[in-house]
């Protein structure tokens, strides 16, 4: 797997589905639920950097509710289409520019809020994934909030594994992409920030990824089908809350840096 290789997938996506939500999501309901879920943490004073935020799909949602949106994106093609939505949206609160979450050095210490969506999981190697750690954290102020959504080893492979017990196909990863070791993120989040939350997705794994498709065989299941819209409802209403967390492919981990900080 090679970073020009990965690039070039993302420009490809870029031009076929130019400001779409689905550019870098199939599955456009749980990616309306990672906006939700980081939306209702946000404060309207925040000064909010987006990491790999594509096309300025939910940087644009979320200048909504903050003081400004900076949205960076390695992909050339997505930013230029980030740009195409922020000029169509009007909104003066919001930019876009072309970045590495593996060098944000020029944003040292500039923001209260950071979010980084699924980034990581497109990085070559664990190194770098742990290297884009260090400079997810490095570009807050102290006091400032990192919010980081990506994939994990563990709750992908359970999630499969009640998959392949109900006589259900696993799934497979993407080729691009590469999940992360619970242990090892957390403990470099915690080398210079405090978890203080995870929230999963649980409850919409089991019912979109396990039920939907028991449901509705021999047909294939389909991403904005009816069964996903009540998972996500379900997930809302938090009637299951934690009790699915274990095969929630994707978890929200929401991070403050200490206030004291004097990097």
């Amino acid at each position: 797997m090679k970073e020009s290789e990965i690039s070039q997938y993302w420009n490809d996506k870029a031009e076929a589905l130019k400001t779409d939500p689905s550019a870098t999501m199939k599955d456009v309901i749980l990616r309306g639920m990672e906006v939700e879920a980081i939306g209702s943490r946000l404060k309207a004073d925040d000064e909010l950097l987006d990491v790999g935020g594509g096309n300025a799909y939910a940087g644009l949602l979320w200048a909504e509710q903050c003081k400004n949106v900076l949205v960076t994106d390695f992909s050339e093609k997505m930013v230029e289409y980030g740009r195409v939505a922020i000029t169509e949206s009007r909104r003066d609160n919001i930019n876009t520019k072309q970045a590495s979450v593996l060098d944000l050095s020029v944003y040292a210490r500039q923001y209260s809020a950071v979010t980084c969506v699924r980034c990581l999981i497109n990085l070559t190697s664990q190194e770098e994934q742990l290297a884009g750690v260090e400079q997810l954290a490095s570009a807050l102020k102290p006091g400032g909030r990192l919010f980081l959504i990506e994939g994990l080893d563990e709750t992908f492979a359970a999630m499969n594994s009640a998959r392949q017990a109900m006589q259900l196909p696993a799934i497979s990863l993407d080729w691009h992409n590469r999940l992360l070791p619970k242990d090892k993120l957390e403990a470099k989040l915690t080398e210079t920030l405090t978890i203080e939350e995870r929230v999963d997705f649980g409850e919409y794994y089991f019912l979109s990824r396990i039920m939907h498709p028991l449901l509705v065989a021999p047909e294939e299941p389909t991403f904005q089908g009816r069964c996903n819209q009540i998972a996500r409802d379900v997930w809302r209403a938090g009637l299951a809350k934690g009790r699915f967390a274990d095969m929630s492919t994707l978890v929200l981990y929401v991070c403050t840096k200490p206030r004291h900080d004097g990097a």
